[in-house]
């Protein structure tokens, strides 16, 4: 009896154990399509200066507009970057690699600065994916100095 008690317990607790692994087979490319992103911030590294006020965050430098676009990455792999109104003002495809490491888009997206210039970038090396939050880095050069931008989506 006590045997019968004992190999119940370890069956009861080998099927707890594997009803804990999560039946949430929510995959990044999910996430990325599971809402309409904005973004927080795009820190530069290393910073620069426009007179005598030190940039960090790029987006200071971006008019109002720009500052309120929002970005989405649908299930079908079509991207759409909107305006405050809702209407699209840039269209492409997006994909992240089987690792999940990269994020691409078939056409660059593209900024234009007062300091900096014409900045664009086709790809987004991913740090992080989350139902809240998406943080990853573009490099750049400008003025033969090498930037890194790090862009948090939310």
């Amino acid at each position: 009896m006590k045997n019968n008690y004992y190999l119940t317990a370890i069956f009861a607790l080998i099927i707890s154990l594997t009803s804990c692994s999560s039946s949430d087979s929510e995959t990044k490319s999910d996430i990325m399509s599971s809402k309409t992103w904005v973004i927080e911030s795009k820190m530069l590294s290393p910073t620069i200066n426009y007179g005598t006020i030190e940039i960090t965050d790029i987006m200071v430098l971006e008019p109002e507009e720009t500052r309120n676009y929002s970005f989405e990455f649908k299930s079908d792999g079509t991207f759409v970057q909107r305006d405050a109104a809702g209407a699209s003002v840039f269209e492409s495809t997006w994909s992240l690699n089987s690792d999940n490491t990269l994020l691409s888009f078939g056409e660059p997206i593209v900024y234009n600065y007062p300091v900096v210039g014409e900045m664009g970038f086709s790809t987004i090396d991913i740090i992080s994916i989350s139902s809240s939050k998406v943080v990853g880095t573009v490099e750049s050069v400008f003025g033969g100095e090498n930037y890194e931008l790090t862009i948090t989506f939310i």
